[in-house]
């Protein structure tokens, strides 16, 4: 067990006013991998939303740091989800050397209580009367699409909605001067 951890992670809670969290505790006391999640999956009996909030804080509290920026954190925010991603910060920052004071990690893991992941706003349709055929080819324009979108910092302009839709339809083309 990891009581150090444990006993960080009830610090860095507090920290950013959240409320104890079972789930994350036991994280933060007995997953350091993957298998540490499945171990206690079978042995107590947890639930598959249990399970897999502590296989993500397995795979994922390394890889996460204050470090990252804003525009990287908003990324893997909105990758994640507001409750994984505030598991990894969370668990990240009990691990880490940093005290419950730190500022840069109680900006993170108070991403999701400030900033919202806004819905991709492109459709399949939007490239279907682009001419894209549907089956494999729509799939990787659409993924292409939602990458370049994440990159430009969520724009909802549709300015940029049309410069995205053109670079992923046509990834050879220049992207459009404003």
């Amino acid at each position: 067990s990891y009581l150090g951890s444990f006993e960080n992670m009830a610090k860095a809670e507090a920290a950013i006013g959240a409320a104890p969290d079972s789930v994350r505790r036991l994280g933060a006391l007995a997953v350091m991998v993957a298998e540490d999640a499945e171990r206690l999956w079978q042995k107590l009996r947890l639930t598959n939303n249990e399970h897999e909030r502590l296989a993500s804080m397995a795979e994922g509290w390394r890889r996460i740091s204050p470090g990252f920026g804003e525009p990287a954190s908003r990324a893997l925010l909105y990758r994640l989800g507001p409750e994984h991603f505030t598991d990894h910060a969370l668990l990240g920052w009990a691990r880490s050397q940093a005290a419950a004071s730190d500022a840069a990690w109680h900006a993170l893991a108070t991403l999701p209580q400030r900033w919202s992941a806004p819905v991709f706003p492109l459709k399949a349709a939007d490239f279907i009367k682009r001419g894209v055929e549907k089956g494999p080819a729509l799939g990787a324009v659409l993924a292409a699409a939602e990458r370049a979108w994440i990159a430009a910092g969520f724009p909802n302009d549709a300015g940029a909605l049309e410069s995205i839709t053109i670079v992923a339809t046509h990834p050879s083309a220049e992207k459009p001067q404003k």
